[in-house]
């Protein structure tokens, strides 16, 4: 599968080549978008950003409450050339303010090149760092693995690009997206990379509005004691691993004013590999499964209900070290499950949600999440191993257009630790934040 991807791209490069470099600048936008928001919190923490939050039962123990700014600075330029070329480029600062953590920092978000129509109408290529995410998240949606600007809540890092070379086809009503991301390669040496490789099928029906969107994802670990996360595989392997995940995601609505989703996916491949005498070899057997309905009412302030449930699956046994791995590995995955809690493996959830409009422009969201474990866990620190009940949260979250560029927010997130949680670890946890953003 590797050497197909290669050849793919190799081939998008060399027809990129030899094609007539005549493009000139037809056009250039401008603009850029500036975000403040500011945070109170208290009784817990997050560890790195993105698939690679972690939340685990220390995080939850008594801990003072902390206030801060964050802001984040974008410019960006995008330039129109002549051939179907665009050139986009995004130059990204997020600090938090005054907190004694380097302020000057400016990162490249986006560096990307657009060939429309190469070699033939329904083939476009993209080269470069740019976001991307495929689907609803699960898999594919934040490339950015540690807390790379060190800011303090790590899991609103604004920095979630890949560095990719991908191909889309558009044969409407199918598109096809065909392409491969490097996530780390940090020296020169080749066993040092993490790769993912993907095929994407985006089929749309105008029956029930539908969108059936299938995928097939490979990550490569070269070196997985070297570079692997706590949402990769096994960090204690020694030979190469490779993850696959076969997922697809149905969006329709089944009745008028209701819209549902229904998604699933399967983790397979390897989690661990030792090829010393006496190593252990594991196999990865994971599943993932959601669902979503929401109901709008045509009355006033726009009122909507909905229903989620999101499944993980989880490891038997913590600590098991033999046998076939179960739980679900985050990986690169982008989807936001609650404010403060927000699980990526080994949950059976549910959640319960409620919005209206009572003012023009301005939005009111209540969520409430019912957390369990797919697995019960054996005794770790803080935590009972003969119980799932992970805790509750609620989420009140209120958004304001001020004008078509300027936007406000306010959201409050408390979360109540379950009964897996044991005393001295269990204290509730809270989050209030305020953001202003323009985008120009």
């Amino acid at each position: 599968m590797k050497r197909i991807f290669i050849a793919i791209c190799a081939l998008g490069l060399v027809a990129a080549l030899i094609s007539p470099a005549l493009a000139e600048v037809q056009n250039i936008k401008v603009g850029g978008s500036i975000d403040i928001r500011g945070f109170s919190r208290k009784n817990y923490t997050t560890a790195n950003a993105g698939g690679s939050r972690a939340f685990t039962a220390a995080l939850f123990s008594e801990q003072d409450g902390r206030d801060w700014y964050n802001m984040i600075t974008k410019v960006g330029i995008e330039a129109d050339l002549t051939d179907n070329v665009i050139a986009s480029m995004i130059l990204c600062n997020e600090q938090d303010i005054n907190t004694g953590a380097s302020t000057n920092n400016v990162q490249i978000y986006e560096s990307a090149l657009t060939l429309k129509e190469l070699l033939y109408s329904p083939l476009t290529v993209k080269v470069g760092k740019m976001p991307i995410q495929v689907a609803d998240g699960l898999v594919i949606g934040n490339g950015v693995l540690t807390n790379t600007n060190g800011v303090i809540a790590g899991d609103y890092q604004a920095d979630n690009s890949f560095f990719t070379v991908h191909g889309i086809l558009d044969y409407d009503p199918l598109t096809l997206l065909i392409g491969t991301a490097k996530l780390m390669d940090q020296t020169q040496a080749a066993n040092d990379d993490i790769d993912v490789y993907l095929i994407d099928a985006i089929y749309k029906m105008e029956d029930r509005n539908a969108v059936l969107d299938a995928y097939l994802t490979s990550a490569h670990y070269s070196t997985p004691g070297g570079t692997s996360t706590g949402t990769g595989p096994s960090n204690v392997s020694t030979a190469a691993l490779d993850v696959y995940v076969l997922a697809a995601t149905l969006n329709f609505e089944p009745l008028e004013k209701l819209a549902a989703k229904v998604g699933v996916g399967y983790q397979f491949g390897d989690y661990q590999k030792q090829i010393a005498a006496g190593g252990v070899n594991r196999d990865l057997k994971a599943t993932a499964f959601d669902l979503a309905l929401n109901y709008a009412f045509e009355k006033e302030y726009s009122p909507k209900v909905g229903l989620k449930y999101v499944y993980r699956s989880g490891e038997d046994v913590v600590g098991t070290t033999t046998g076939d791995y179960k739980g679900w590995l985050g990986l690169y995955e982008s989807q936001k499950n609650g404010l403060i809690y927000d699980p990526n493996t080994n949950t059976n959830s549910f959640a319960l949600s409620g919005s209206l409009m009572p003012l023009d422009r301005l939005s009111v969201a209540l969520d409430i999440w019912f957390y369990q474990l797919a697995k019960k866990q054996t005794a770790v620190a803080g935590s009972t191993s003969d119980k799932r009940d992970a805790g509750s949260e609620i989420d009140l979250i209120l958004k304001y257009a001020y004008t078509e560029d300027v936007t406000m927010g306010f959201s409050i997130g408390w979360f109540s630790p379950g009964d897996y949680y044991v005393g001295g670890m269990d204290k509730a946890a809270s989050q209030v934040m305020a953001e202003v953003g323009v985008k120009f």
